[in-house]
């Protein structure tokens, strides 16, 4: 038997076979005897057929069974004495099958490529610096205080206004012709807080309880439905109901009702912190990301398009979950499955390319994960979670996936401070 591989790309390599003639033929006597054995052929009795009707009717089968024994056989060790670890399935392309003929038959894969060392030291990288902005706190304690809101119903005859929730009946139409999804009854929304199409809930403004009325939008551009997109619409409303908003003071009172906090200087304190704990983990990711993307522009490489087709495959599970969470949908969105594979596809292949060199970076510069690692990590999860410490560490210890995943972050956090001190980082002020 004769193996040679050849070397397609990095990332594929095609192994090809050549098995004798009496191998072959060896095989083929004992596919059809087995054939035999079972075959139902009209006018013969189970097992009597003669060879050369059983060759006749059953020549596929044969075919089939022979190179399915012949490539169990020899495939695997093949992988094993040429180290060869492939990411994907064989493609398989055989020659026909003949008695008295070798057989030639190949199986192509797609390998991880030979990274032998990655160069990290240099990358260059504009980090934001994080500057305290009081207008956040402000902005922020508005958006917990319109939560807090009271609403009432509002005396006969006064119309509504910024801010009031009101209960509305409504019937789209473009051309006078209703589209799917244009009508509802007893929709509740609260003037100005952009739940509908632009321009929707402005002309709701003024009008009082019992009120009718027709109002024009025009659809955006980017609408999620595409046959909606741009259009312009008429809709007939009805004003049922109208609930008038009442914010409560930002006084101690206040904070004392947002938990343990007696003094409204304590909620902005503790707003503010929050604030920039938010702000420094969203520079640190952006940091990451340009990193990584230096690094994968000086170490090009090539990432086999099994591991960007099961990356895609993961993005796409995780969004669908995402928006399902939110009640919607890709279609929503404006999107399919195929569409969405194919914008998000280059963001997949960047984190392929990236994963395989942080792997080699790891293994290149000895970065490991000690115990020590983990319990400091399963402690601050505890802390900020207020989970049972050992109850929680006993979980990872158990849950082979979790322990892994836990794993696999602090090693990556490990290669990104390595890339961080041998980094040329410039931090400035965001404009």
């Amino acid at each position: 038997m004769q193996i040679t591989i050849e070397e397609l790309s990095s990332v594929k390599k095609k192994i090809n076979f050549q098995i004798p003639s009496e191998r072959v033929a060896s095989e083929i006597d004992k596919a059809y005897e087995k054939i035999r054995k079972n075959a139902a052929l009209k006018g013969f009795r189970k097992g009597k057929a003669p060879q050369s009707v059983i060759e006749k009717h059953y020549s596929d089968v044969m075919a089939d069974d022979v190179l399915r024994t012949l490539f169990n056989e020899v495939y695997y060790k093949a992988l094993a004495d040429h180290n060869v670890t492939p990411v994907s399935y064989p493609e398989l392309e055989s020659d026909d099958i003949v008695r008295g003929d070798s057989l030639k038959f190949s199986a192509t894969v797609e390998v991880v490529p030979e990274i032998t060392s990655v160069d990290y030291k240099g990358l260059k990288a504009d980090k934001e610096l994080f500057v305290a902005d009081p207008d956040k706190v402000e902005k922020r304690l508005q958006q917990i205080r319109e939560n807090m809101a009271e609403f009432s119903p509002a005396e006969a005859g006064v119309t509504a206004v910024q801010g009031d929730m009101v209960t509305i009946d409504f019937v789209g139409s473009i051309n006078d012709v209703p589209f799917d999804g244009g009508k509802g009854e007893d929709a509740q929304l609260q003037l100005g807080a952009g739940q509908f199409i632009p321009g929707f809930e402005e002309q709701i403004i003024g009008m009082a309880a019992g009120d009718q009325k027709d109002i024009k939008v025009t659809f955006p551009a980017d609408y999620h439905a595409a046959d909606l997109a741009g259009k312009e619409a008429t809709f007939a409303i009805n004003l049922k109901e109208i609930k008038n908003r009442k914010l409560p003071e930002l006084d101690d009172d206040f904070a004392k009702g947002m938990g343990d906090f007696e003094t409204m200087e304590q909620l902005r304190s503790k707003i503010s912190e929050s604030i920039e704990k938010q702000e420094k983990e969203r520079i640190e990711a952006d940091l990451r990301e340009m990193l990584m993307k230096a690094l994968v522009d000086k170490n090009p490489v090539q990432a086999p398009n099994v591991l960007i087709d099961r990356q895609v495959d993961l993005m796409l599970e995780n969004s669908k979950k995402r928006l399902a969470s939110q009640g919607m949908t890709l279609e929503m969105m404006g999107m399919d499955e195929a569409s969405y594979k194919s914008e998000f596809r280059d963001v997949a292949e960047h984190k392929v390319k990236s994963s395989l060199l942080v792997s080699v970076l790891a293994r290149q510069e000895e970065l490991k994960v000690e115990e020590s690692d983990i319990e400091k990590q399963l402690k601050k999860i505890a802390e900020e979670n207020g989970h049972d410490f050992d109850k929680l560490r006993e979980f990872y210890k158990n849950n082979q996936q979790a322990g892994e995943t836990l794993h696999d972050y602090l090693l990556d956090e490990k290669v990104f401070s390595l890339l961080i001190s041998n980094a040329e980082i410039t931090e400035t002020a965001k404009a």
